[in-house]
């Protein structure tokens, strides 16, 4: 419900219009201002993906996939199918939708579904990225457990996120919380 709004497909491409590229021709780089809801968008994911030596025949899951900008740009950058999964429909349904825009909706597929119970086969995929995720997600065992679950024995899980590393209290404002309570 934070997230949502019943009307982000339309905005993303009254957007893309206003800055004069037309959304029926758009291109996995027109949408990297607004497809990456992390710290660093489109660069830090790049930065990450370069690190992974992820090949075309591996399979690929994004956990928290938003709108699904990093799963295409791991897709494009690396031709390996990405499957992503996130609790909010209106994101799936987005991803989905800007995904076939830009070309990309057979290198990729969007589920709704949550991160502690994912609707996938054991030993599914090569590798998992999450990315500013999870922050949101207090049952950390249980995710993990979870990726765990779905990773291919040797698999990679690769982790970027915001994380409180000493005693001290988190200054606001940050991008997960509207308040301290948050």
């Amino acid at each position: 419900r934070h997230y949502t709004t019943g009307a982000l497909l339309s905005r993303i491409k009254e957007a893309l219009a206003t800055i004069g590229v037309d959304p029926e021709r758009a291109s996995a780089a027109d949408l990297e201002p607004v497809d990456e809801f992390h710290i660093g968008g489109a660069a830090a994911t790049r930065e990450l993906v370069g690190t992974l030596a992820i090949t075309s025949q591996m399979a690929v899951l994004d956990i928290g996939s938003g709108i699904g900008g990093p799963a295409r740009l791991v897709a494009e950058a690396t031709g390996a199918h990405v499957t992503g999964i996130d609790l909010t429909p209106e994101f799936v349904e987005t991803a989905e939708a800007l995904s076939e825009m830009v070309g990309l909706s057979a290198a990729t597929t969007f589920e709704t579904g949550s991160a502690l119970d994912m609707p996938f086969q054991d030993a599914s995929f090569d590798v998992a990225l999450l990315l500013h995720v999870g922050m949101n997600i207090p049952d950390k065992r249980r995710l993990m457990a979870e990726v765990f679950r779905v990773l291919k024995p040797g698999g990679l899980f690769a982790v970027y996120d915001v994380m409180k590393t000493s005693g001290e209290p988190i200054e606001f404002a940050v991008p997960w919380a509207d308040e301290p309570e948050n």
